[in-house]
């Protein structure tokens, strides 16, 4: 067996069903391999690094690594952009990328990057299999680090000359044929943190990525529920707990970010007691500090995050899952009326979120022309309802347009990302969490300028037949009357513009456009008709530009 249908073998073994990328000499018999796989789903693409972004897409709407693959050299960089979205969003994404024949590194051959320098900064773990005899080992470690503690992506050079070498007797067993390893909290500290928070007066829990990652909502929920604790969750945490629950706040910060619910913020900036459960602390999320008084419990898998942000007074280092049960069952040694529902508690939830509701309304009930973008999100809401659906946004201010009033109900129906936030991600990645969920409506929210940058791959979601929904909303701005310092910048920044209904069609999509809001719901609903038929579709809602952080709205009026 060659080296290149061994490692294919390999990733079958472990689960892998869909690659994406871009193929050259140096990786063409991995791909050509994986491609004659019972199974395998293989999305070819239009650049390297939207590869990697519907990867990455497949990662967070299943939980499971899927695989990027491209030629040596440039091809190999372009998937940077990519690359460094998974890295910050903890995503596990497993990328091969070719490389120059053994002999020839390093001697600066054509298409020769110096691989390890190059991608270990911006991956969790870098390897170069230089040897048959490598194979299994750096496979088994390699989703060794894709499977167990804070996610990210592997990045693996393949010789071309070692991938057509042969391994004698290649035997593989997969990591993911055993449990899960999982690490726990210490005892001590379970025990003290659940002192502070059943001895707390407005204790909350504010979660990340980290719940999503450990699969740990069913936990989190039952946890909630036990001690009567509103949840709040980071913008990459979103739908890690229902937003339909009577203790669910939104999106939030600690305890004040760029993008907040009411509720959220309201609580967080009350709050005696904070849990904070694989939560990053980046500075979006922390515009507005906790109150002083307040005391953090911080649980997290990846103990360089732990007292990263501040020092905590309890910091607990585990999987969110394990720590959740721990906590559960602390708790359940606490008196019953500690453990009953807290209804003043509950009443003043249901207080916040009716507030948010009103102060809320005249941007998502607005008939203004352009649209309001968060009646937009709006009618995405009422056009969806009943259907099961994932909901991704872009960067810019489509994020805020889009996050803070979108309600997620189940886990992964909305994948919020950014970290690095490299714009045009959605595009990609939406046509991964298809493959992911087939039968689900996926739907991406984008700005004009992202859109601009990723485009042509819907043609890939045409050709590899995994339609979705893609929504433009597009606030783009004109030379006479852009606010910006430079008119000059200006006219070279916008000119005429992309006629994006234009492109779209000749990409293969159904496009529409609407500039009346009395005209969106049906054309949503013709287009979901046609997403649900087979075809990708590009709806282009023109807006205005309007500010999307909200604290105004309530800011010294309640």
């Amino acid at each position: 067996m060659k080296v290149a249908q061994a490692i294919s073998k390999a990733l079958r073994l472990e689960g892998v069903r869909m690659a994406a990328g871009i193929t050259g000499q140096s990786i063409g018999h991995l791909v050509d391999a994986f491609a004659e796989e019972d199974g395998a789903k293989v999305f070819y693409v239009r650049q390297e690094r939207v590869g990697f972004d519907i990867c990455d897409g497949f990662a967070r709407a299943s939980g499971q690594p899927a695989v990027v693959f491209t030629d040596a050299g440039p091809a190999a960089a372009n998937a940077m952009g990519g690359l460094v979205n998974s890295m910050g969003d903890s995503i596990p994404v497993l990328f091969f990328a070719g490389h120059n024949d053994r002999n020839e590194i390093p001697s600066g051959q054509t298409k020769e990057l110096p691989f390890i320098e190059l991608f270990k900064p911006v991956s969790k773990w870098v390897a170069l299999i230089e040897d048959p005899s490598q194979v299994a080992g750096i496979i088994r470690r390699a989703f060794m680090h894709l499977r167990t503690g804070r996610g990210g992506p592997v990045v693996i050079g393949l010789p071309y000359d070692v991938s057509s070498m042969e391994v004698p007797d290649f035997d593989y067993v997969p990591v993911s044929s055993k449990p899960r390893v999982r690490a726990g909290g210490d005892p001590a500290s379970i025990r003290e943190a659940m002192g502070l928070i059943a001895g707390a007066q407005n204790p909350y829990i504010y979660v990340g990525g980290g719940i999503l990652a450990s699969d740990a909502t069913p936990e989190l929920v039952e946890l909630a529920e036990l001690l009567t604790l509103p949840v709040a969750t980071t913008l990459n945490g979103k739908s890690a707990f229902p937003e339909d629950h009577p203790l669910a706040l939104g999106i939030g910060g600690f305890a004040r970010a760029a993008y907040g619910s009411l509720p959220a913020t309201v609580t967080a900036e009350g709050a005696d007691v904070i849990v904070t459960i694989g939560a990053g602390f980046k500075r979006h999320a922390t515009r507005r500090a906790p109150p002083v008084a307040a005391k953090h419990i911080q649980i997290d898998v990846d103990p360089t995050e732990l007292n990263k942000y501040h020092i905590a007074d309890i910091a607990i280092q585990g999987d969110a899952k394990v720590v959740i049960s721990q906590l559960i069952e602390a708790a359940r040694s606490l008196g019953m009326m500690r453990l009953a529902p807290v209804a003043e508690r509950l009443s003043d939830l249901r207080k916040l979120k009716m507030r948010w509701a009103q102060v809320s309304a005249p941007l998502l009930e607005s008939n203004e022309s352009p649209l309001n973008p968060f009646r937009v999100t709006a009618e995405i809401g009422k056009a969806t309802q009943g259907k099961k659906t994932i909901l991704l946004h872009d960067a810019g201010s489509v994020r805020g347009s889009t996050s803070q009033h979108h309600v997620a109900t189940t886990a992964r129906s909305f994948l919020g990302f950014g970290v690095q936030s490299a714009m045009g991600w959605t595009i990609g990645a939406s046509i991964g969490a298809k493959c992911a969920e087939p039968n689900k409506l996926v739907i991406a929210v984008v700005g004009e300028e992202a859109f601009n940058e990723t485009a042509l791959d819907i043609e890939t979601s045409i050709r590899c037949e995994t339609p979705v929904l893609i929504i433009v909303k597009n606030n783009r701005a004109f030379a006479d009357r852009d606010g910006g310092v430079s008119p000059n910048l200006a006219r070279i920044r916008f000119g005429q513009g992309l006629n994006i209904g234009a492109l779209a069609t000749a990409l293969g999509a159904q496009a529409h456009l609407v500039e009346r809001a009395e005209d969106l719901a049906e054309t949503l609903a013709s287009a979901i008709a046609t997403v649900e038929g087979g075809r990708t579709a590009v709806v282009e809602v023109m807006t205005k530009r309007v500010k999307t952080s909200l604290y105004e709205l309530w800011e010294g009026k309640i």
